[in-house]
């Protein structure tokens, strides 16, 4: 936070540099975060007597003291009963306070006020892969978002239609939004975080804010364009990666199958691409925007599902017509000329085997690869019959999950010591890294980096971790599975241990991250490290920005605790 104090004198290395608070993820949860963390404080204004809230809620913000900001508010009391959609309580208050009423339709004015006040600004950096806006930029740009425009809009903005928006549309409004709110200098884009590891001690700190002695995570990376290292120190660490970074890959095609719309969307463009149809997989919202744009594209689709998802199932034909067409022909309605002649249901089938078909190479391998004609025979279990079809194109659309290979597993209390050697490790191997860590960092580490975009974990790194502290037990090390790599690598990567099932992947609607719903710090990390946004299962932008209220308001109370001592 800002003060008027001398500088500071203890400093780290030339490599590393000092932040409060490190954002990990520049989309709208990140971006939200960074708003207030830059001293924008809310305050609750007052309340239309005509507005029909929830009267416990009315009751409980009258009793709140005049002039006190949220930050000063008892949040958890306030949302306590509190009935929305979403997992968490604060987001649901803080969506009832900035859209009173959304969910019945009343358009109201927004019941929170924002104040900008210097004292209550949060040193903090935001790194994101991309451009502010995260995951947004990767989705086909003319697919259109579930929610309308009101509920897509971030604080302090309250304006928006009921209309639905093109996803260029968002992505464009994400890159304004930082230039208008003036939080570029917190953005540092282009960065991947390959890691979020304990700080060692250093000695007591000083009374100075920013004393980089306060550090407790270090937060490490590179530089997409340059490979150039990034390192950061932080008293606090946000995690608001996305929820779609990998998709679930469809076991048997997996080698020759699209799990990303987009990646969908530009073979579908391939000048080389067949005239053979295009086999889609799913039954949710993400295989009907496939359906979608084979359609748009005049390919014919043949459709592998199960029944169709609660999510499409419960989509109002009125306000959705285009996936509730989709839904109405995964129920069996036959197609006709007006919607989508070309599409064929394939219900409850399963794939035996997929046989990628020769044909010969003209431009980039991996599109040439994803158009590739293909073999698949399928499996129709109602019948116990199979068949062969052949497709140009496979998009498997059954899920996707966060990446989360940076939170590796000394985060835990206990420290584990990152020079231990591994015991299944070639003393060559060990000779050569000694050689290698003389060299320059990414160049050293450029085979492993490749594997860490690859969805895998640095190999050589890996293997310093030990699986079973995943689960909260010490014990055996991980083994190696043969050249430097390891078997708690995936394990990592999907991040087992930090979800409410611990011994299972995160999933953000199954299993999403363990919270404290109180300040969104996660439960299985030291204290000081927060998640919110779809890692901690709020799916929808609206919910994002009471994520993002918890653990700031938490942070300032946390100061104000560590000032009295």
């Amino acid at each position: 936070m800002k003060d008027s104090m001398r500088s500071c004198e203890h400093v780290l290395t030339d490599d590393v540099e000092y932040k409060e608070v490190v954002v990990i993820g520049n989309g709208p949860s990140g971006m939200v975060t960074s708003f207030m963390l830059d001293g924008n404080v809310p305050y609750l204004k007052q309340i239309p007597e005509d507005l029909p809230i929830d009267e416990m809620l009315r009751a409980r913000l009258s009793n709140l003291p005049e002039g006190q900001s949220l930050y000063d508010a008892d949040l958890a009391e306030l949302a306590e009963g509190l009935e929305g959609r979403s997992q968490n309580p604060i987001p649901i208050l803080m969506d009832a306070l900035l859209r009173p009423c959304a969910d019945l339709g009343v358009q109201a004015d927004s019941l929170i006020e924002w104040r900008y006040e210097s004292d209550k600004q949060i040193d903090h950096v935001v790194l994101g892969q991309g451009p502010p806006g995260g995951a947004w930029h990767t989705f086909p740009p003319d697919v259109r978002t579930l929610s309308p425009a009101a509920w897509l809009t971030l604080p302090p903005h309250t304006d928006g239609g009921a209309e639905r928006l093109s996803a260029r549309a968002v992505a464009n409004y994400c890159r304004r939004y930082v230039h208008a709110c003036k939080l570029q200098r917190y953005f540092r884009n282009g960065v991947v975080v390959t890691s979020v590891t304990l700080m060692p001690e250093t000695g007591p700190p000083c009374e100075h804010c920013c004393c980089p002695r306060k550090a407790k995570f270090l937060v490490t990376g590179y530089e997409k364009a340059s490979l150039r290292a990034v390192r950061y120190a932080c008293s606090r660490a946000v995690v608001c990666a996305g929820g779609a970074a990998r998709g679930v890959p469809l076991p048997r095609a997996a080698p020759h199958a699209t799990h990303h719309a987009a990646a969908l969307r530009r073979a579908l463009r391939h000048p080389g691409l067949s005239p053979l149809p295009v086999l889609v997989v799913g039954s949710g919202v993400s295989a009907a925007d496939g359906v979608l744009l084979c359609a748009a594209a005049a390919r014919p689709v043949l459709h592998v599902h199960r029944a169709p998802a609660p999510a499409l199932a419960r989509l109002a034909p009125q306000l959705y017509p285009d996936y509730c067409q989709v839904y109405r022909l995964m129920c069996g309605e036959r197609p006709g000329q007006a919607s989508l002649p070309g599409y064929t249901s394939l219900p409850d089938h399963v794939i035996l085997d997929v046989t990628p078909l020769s044909a010969d190479r003209t431009g980039d391998a991996d599109d040439e690869d994803l158009i590739r004609p293909k073999r698949v025979r399928l499996l129709d279990p109602r019948t116990d019959t199979t068949k062969e079809v052949t497709v140009s194109i496979i998009g498997a659309f059954i899920g996707s999950k966060p990446d989360l290979f940076f939170l590796q597993t000394n985060l835990n209390r206990d420290r584990i010591d990152i020079k231990a050697k591994c015991t299944c490790g070639r003393a060559a191997d060990e000779a050569k890294r000694k050689i290698d860590d003389k060299q320059f960092f990414l160049k050293n580490h450029w085979h492993h980096l490749k594997s860490v975009v690859g969805q895998s974990l640095q190999n050589c790194r890996s293997r310093y971790f030990h699986h079973t502290e995943l689960n909260g037990k010490r014990g055996a090390p991980a083994e190696c599975g043969g050249e430097g790599r390891c078997c708690a690598a995936e394990a990592l990567s999907d991040g087992i241990g930090f979800g409410i099932d611990r011994s299972k992947p995160v999933d953000c609607r199954a299993n999403p991250l363990a919270i404290d719903k109180g300040t969104h710090e996660l439960l299985a990390a030291p204290r000081g490290l927060y998640a919110l946004g779809p890692v901690a299962a709020d799916n929808f932008v609206r919910f994002v920005p009471g994520g993002a209220l918890a653990a700031v308001a938490h942070m300032h109370r946390a100061e104000r605790t560590n000032a009295t001592l």
